[in-house]
């Protein structure tokens, strides 16, 4: 900055007629001095500005690491609930064969005493059948033995009445 200052006091001399040189020097830092504070703000302005780029770019970044890791995440979420899922279905499956074996057993066991009910029935009428063929011959052997019985009687009577 001193060089750049001494270089424009000594053109600025030599091209105008100088009154006073302390003036001149004084307007030379002034103007060497606003000159550097620009270069100076530029330079920091620059700079603010990449810091700034490199923040977006750096939260872009973050962004793009929390995006993946929410991906990876709602993957290892899907597998998990796809494992449950099977797991679930499996625990189903497995319940619903043991419920269709304990119908299946229930079934066969109604099937089972219901045979048995229908074989007691057969049997229970195969008795009643035996008794009522022999209430049938008992009520044939009463008739018969009441006609017998009245045609006993009627011969005494038909012998009463020829001999007397």
């Amino acid at each position: 900055m001193e060089n750049l200052a001494e270089l424009l006091e000594e053109e600025l001399a030599e091209a105008f007629e100088v009154k006073d040189r302390k003036s001149l020097h004084r307007y030379v830092v002034l103007l060497t001095q606003q000159h550097v504070d620009q270069n100076t703000y530029e330079n920091q302005y620059s700079e603010l500005r990449k810091d700034i780029k490199a923040t977006i770019q750096a939260v872009e970044q973050g962004f793009i690491r929390m995006d993946q890791r929410f991906e990876a995440f709602q993957i290892q979420m899907d597998k998990r609930f796809d494992a449950m899922q099977k797991q679930m279905d499996e625990r189903f499956d497995v319940t619903q064969k043991q419920m269709d074996e304990r119908f299946d057993a229930t079934q066969k066991q109604i099937e089972s005493n219901l045979r048995a009910h229908e074989k007691r029935f057969e049997d229970i009428n195969n008795r009643f059948d035996d008794m009522n063929q022999r209430f049938n011959g008992m009520q044939k052997l009463i008739s018969i033995g009441f006609v017998a019985l009245a045609l006993i009687i009627s011969s005494f009577n038909i012998v009463l009445l020829l001999t007397s």
